[in-house]
This record gives structure tokens, C-alpha cells and sequence, in this order.
């Protein structure tokens, strides 16, 4: 998708006279924006919309109407599949996933599918590694089957994908499995080419699988929390990483499982899920079958998707928090309203009234986005991090900016009208403030072992992980630096000739600032990889452990840059690093 950012194409615009003094209505400007598959015709409507004041300072009645002009707006053109008995046929279709590779997703709508109204829909993704692409088409036809009665008498759409590139490849052993896990783009594609084609609700999207594909539930849900309405781990090996689990306060849980399971290390780690849930207040349901085993549990589904009925999603939670943790799957740097400029930052916020209180740590500034069902834009505003006045004024509602959000998050149930950027104080309070919320949320729960679909993917990715040839030590003394609150630096005394880092430019020496966008912060490594150490016979990384960590589970096969800062004799430069997963071994 080809993301149109409206204020800069504002600049497009040689003269006023280039835009009509009478801008089309805004219902038109909407369709052709987010619909349209001319890049012409998009572009003209964000100009329109950009240079339209009715638009860029919106009333609340305006923007209302606005928001309900947006499920108008989707086109109705998608031929509907043929009907079998009265059931509409499954339809196969195709997604490109963002490396390239292709993805079949299996779709199968109600019998009263109507593309004027939004459905809700279930994402069921079936277990693995898989064998082979033609064992995931099987478990993915499966999970369609197994779904089929119960969404079609509750009106649901299910998606099923079968998941091809999620295949154990050989030679594999009892500590070998290797294989890819579906990742968080991946899930964005899916959703993103189904969404394209059928009308799903985004408030009524929800997430189930059994065995790996609920493992894939639950470590999506806890790295996109705003994205699902629930999740429905089935036949799971759990989840007890309270820091992982924080992250779905707002993610209803319906979790079955089998007392007999024997395909997951224990049934502990589905026992500790529920237990964590249940003294964090979260809401959800733990069902245990004492007689089950490793399997599904069909005649439980109805009673499933009714509790799920009752539970759409919040697109704007009064309260959030954003836990960084040592899962497999990144929690993404935006989270709800709130988005850090690090993959490291921890941050709660609460809006209440017009004030929004915010505690945060590991950030450097957070971007804050609004909407009038978290705080009154016809009043100014107060912003408040780590006790420290960061805003206060008023915000305008901006429709190009909503639209811009809506297709930047391909989201039509999450239209925010306006955004500020405030800072993280740097101060010796602040400082404080932060080191409170990490002791508050320190986990009380033991972690159980890692879990099998986990242990062996992390092997896999390690495997494949490419030798940085770099080493380096955290500098004494980081103020020295003019660095401020528990930023620091990493002064490298190791880089390997034939490394990317060298091939970047990054010398022996130089003072390591920051790699793709994340700087360093003093001692926020220094609680290890959470198990890669341990399943890998990994030494200690000198102060980069938290660098190779976020590397580790970001990149993938397609080698990306990643901007290097540096800082050598005084100056700061900027290099460039091309990173990539490599294969795995014969």
C-alpha cells in the first residue's frame, strides 16, 4: 500500500488556483483517498482535503459526520462467491506477503452476507510446523470446517490462512526444529487483502488457533493489543511472562484446554496464563476439560462467540499500558494512543477528563494521539509525563490527518482527529518516576520454562542470524557524553573486518549511539535475552545484549538498512548497515 502523507502533499500544490475554489464534497474526497487505486485521483484529494479549512479544523459535528461517512465510503464492486445449498462456497484467495512470498488465505462468509454492513469475523489459524505446504492447506481447510457451523448461525466471516512458509525444514533432531513462525507483517497482509475484498468490522476481529496457531493468538495480540476484539486460545502451551501478558489489558481471553495435553512441555503453562489474567483483572475465561487431550473443541465455539458478541473492542481505552517484553513476536512501537521512539519503552497513560497523566521509561518522546472519546477537543488539553507539565493547549481536529491514520493503520475503527509529540524529561525526578513504574509492574508470577513452538523458533532464528563482529563496552560515564537521563553509549572494541558493520564504515572505537532509530539506555540489558542465552550457549553481549535481542526477532530474509549513528572524535555520522536473516544450515 502506498501510504499518501496529506500535509506534505499539500506542498504539491503550485497555486491556489490549481484546486478548485469549491472543493468537491467531502464524501468524495474520502472515497477517492482511501479507495481509489489511482495515484492521481488520491493525490488530488489530499490536496483538496489539506488546503480546505472546514477540513483541517473540523467541528465536532463535522468530524462526526465524517466518521460516519467512512463505512460509507467502501466500494461494493467485490463479486460475491456462488452458492452451494444456500451457503455461500469458500473462496481461496492469495495474499503477497511483504517479502514477496505468496500466502493462501481461505475465506468463508455467513449465508446473509451483505457488503453494506460490517461482520464480524474470525482469524482460526491452524497448528504446526507443518511438514509440508500441502499439510498447512489441510490444516487450514480444517480449521475452516471445524469453524464453519457455529460462525455461520452467529453471522460471522471466518478467515482461515493456511500458513505454507510455517514448515519444518531438515535435517531435524529432538533440540532441532527449525522453522518460521508467521509473523506480525504477515498477520497485517492478510487482514489488510481480506479487509480489501470483504467487509469485516473492525471492532469485531477476532483471533483463534490451536496448538502453534494459538500461541500465534496470543503473541500477536500482545504485540498489536489495539488490532483484536479477543482472542481464543485453543490446545495452547500458555503463556507465563507477565510482562508479555500486561499488554492485553484490553484483549478478552477465552482459553480451552485439554488437562491430557501431552504435545505441549506441560499444561502448566496454559494453568499460569489463566492465573496471571485473573490477578491482573483482566476478563477472561479458563475452561479445562479433564478428560481432553491435544485437540479441539467444536461444541464449545457457539457458546464462544456469543461471550465474544457481548465484547467488541475499544478503539479508545481511557487507560493503557505498553510493557516491553522478551517474547518471540515485537510489541510494536504504537500501542493504542500512545507511540514511543523506542522499541524499549515502557509507558502507562491514563486520560481522565481533559488531563492525560502518562509514566514512561526508555523513551526519549512519545507521540500521543487524540480523539473525543478520550478527551473534550473543544477545551485545551493537558499532557503530563513522569509528573513534568509536556503540553497544554488546544488540538484541532484534522480530517486529512484522520484519514491519513485510517490508512497508515488500515483501520476504519480508529480515525484519530489529531496528534502531539511531547518529550520525556530528562531530569533526576523523571528518572525516578520511571524506575517506579518498572518496580510496580516487576513480574510476581515464576516464568515457567520456555515453551516448545518458542524454544525451537528462536534455534531457528539464531541459526540464521548474521555475525554483527562487533563488541563493545558501556562508557563509564554518559553525562561526560552530554548524554542525559540513562541514555549511554557503547564504545566498540571489536569490529570485524568482514562485518556489516564494517562495511557501514563503524570503526574500532567509535562511540555507538544508536542502530536503526534505537539508542542505548544504561543498564536496560543487563536482565539477559530471556532464554537465548541459556538455549543457545550464547556468552554475554558487553553492553549490546539489547541490540542483538530486538535484531534477533526484527530481521528477517530480505536484507533492509539500518542507519548507524556513530560518534567518532567529536563529530556524529551517520552510517548505513545492511542486515538480513541468512538460511538456515544443511
Amino acid at each position: 500500500m502506498r501510504l499518501v502523507t496529506i500535509p506534505a502533499l499539500a506542498l504539491l500544490a503550485t497555486s491556489s488556483a490549481s484546486v478548485a475554489s469549491e472543493p468537491p464534497p467531502l464524501a468524495s474526497l474520502v472515497a477517492d483517498y482511501l479507495w481509489s487505486g489511482d495515484e492521481t485521483v488520491r493525490d488530488r484529494a489530499a490536496i483538496a482535503l489539506s488546503e480546505t479549512a472546514a477540513y483541517t479544523a473540523a467541528t465536532r459535528s463535522a468530524f462526526a459526520s465524517f466518521e460516519r461517512l467512512l463505512e460509507r465510503s467502501r466500494p461494493d464492486s467485490t463479486p460475491l462467491p456462488p452458492r452451494e445449498g444456500g451457503v455461500f462456497r469458500a473462496q481461496l484467495l492469495t495474499v503477497t506477503l511483504p517479502d514477496g512470498r505468496e500466502m493462501p488465505v481461505f475465506v468463508q462468509l455467513p449465508p446473509d452476507y451483505d457488503p453494506e454492513r460490517a461482520w464480524p469475523t474470525i482469524l482460526a489459524m491452524h497448528g504446526g510446523p507443518t511438514a509440508s505446504p500441502e499439510q498447512s492447506m489441510r490444516g487450514a481447510m480444517n480449521m475452516l470446517d471445524v469453524w464453519l457451523e457455529p460462525a455461520k448461525n452467529a453471522g460471522w466471516i471466518v478467515i482461515s490462512p493456511a500458513m505454507t512458509h510455517v514448515v519444518a525444514a531438515a535435517p531435524r533432531t529432538e533440540e532441532r526444529l527449525p522453522y518460521e513462525i508467521l509473523r506480525a507483517d504477515q498477520m497485517e497482509a492478510m487482514l489488510r487483502a481480506v479487509g480489501q475484498r470483504y467487509h469485516l468490522d473492525p471492532d469485531r476481529i477476532v483471533s483463534t488457533g490451536i496448538s502453534l496457531g494459538s500461541n500465534f493468538s496470543i503473541a500477536y495480540a500482545a504485540s498489536r493489543p489495539a488490532r483484536f476484539a479477543g482472542i481464543v486460545p485453543v490446545s495452547t502451551e500458555g503463556e507465563s511472562r507477565e510482562h508479555l501478558l500486561r499488554n492485553l489489558m484490553h484483549v478478552p481471553t477465552f482459553v480451552l484446554e485439554g488437562a491430557r495435553d501431552r504435545n505441549v512441555r506441560s499444561v502448566d503453562g496454559a494453568r499460569a496464563l489463566d492465573a496471571i489474567l485473573e490477578r491482573f483483572g483482566y476478563d477472561h475465561v479458563y475452561r479445562e476439560f479433564s478428560d481432553r487431550a491435544h485437540e479441539g473443541f467444536q461444541e464449545v465455539y457457539p457458546e464462544v462467540l456469543r461471550w465474544l458478541e457481548a465484547r467488541p473492542r475499544e478503539p479508545f481505552p481511557a487507560e493503557i499500558l505498553r510493557v516491553p517484553h522478551r517474547g518471540i513476536v515485537p510489541l510494536a512501537k504504537r500501542v493504542h494512543w500512545i507511540e514511543a521512539d523506542t522499541r524499549q519503552a515502557l509507558v502507562r497513560a491514563k486520560a481522565i477528563g481533559n488531563r492525560i497523566d502518562i509514566e514512561a521509561r526508555w523513551a526519549r518522546k512519545l507521540h500521543v494521539y487524540l480523539h473525543d472519546r478520550l478527551v473534550n477537543l473543544d477545551e485545551p488539553i493537558q499532557i503530563r509525563v513522569n509528573g513534568v507539565l509536556a503540553y497544554e493547549g488546544r488540538v484541532d481536529r484534522s480530517i486529512p490527518f484522520a484519514l491519513e491514520q485510517v490508512r497508515a493503520l488500515d483501520d476504519l475503527g480508529r480515525p484519530f482527529a489529531g496528534r502531539v509529540t511531547v518529550a520525556v524529561s530528562e531530569s533526576l525526578e523523571s528518572v525516578r518516576a520511571g524506575v517506579r513504574l518498572t518496580e510496580d509492574l516487576a513480574p510476581q508470577h515464576p516464568e515457567g520454562a520456555l515453551s516448545f513452538w518458542e524454544t525451537y523458533a528462536i534455534r531457528a532464528l539464531m541459526e540464521r542470524f548474521p555475525s554483527l563482529g562487533i563488541e563493545g563496552v558501556e562508557v563509564a560515564d554518559p553525562k561526560s557524553l552530554g548524554l542525559g537521563g540513562e541514555l549511554t553509549a557503547i564504545r566498540l572494541t571489536t569490529v570485524e573486518p568482514d562485518s556489516p558493520f564494517a562495511a557501514a564504515g563503524v570503526k574500532e572505537g567509535d562511540l555507538l549511539l544508536e542502530v536503526g532509530g534505537e539508542p542505548f539506555f544504561a543498564g536496560h540489558g543487563l536482565n539477559g535475552l530471556n532464554g537465548l542465552n541459556e538455549l543457545n550457549g550464547l556468552r554475554g553481549f558487553d553492553g549490546l545484549d539489547e541490540l542483538y535481542r530486538w535484531l534477533v526477532l526484527e530481521l528477517d530474509g530480505v536484507a533492509r538498512p539500518y542507519p548507524v549513528v556513530v560518534r567518532r572524535d567529536g563529530v556524529e555520522l551517520t552510517l548505513e548497515a545492511s542486515l538480513a536473516l541468512g538460511s538456515y544450515r544443511e
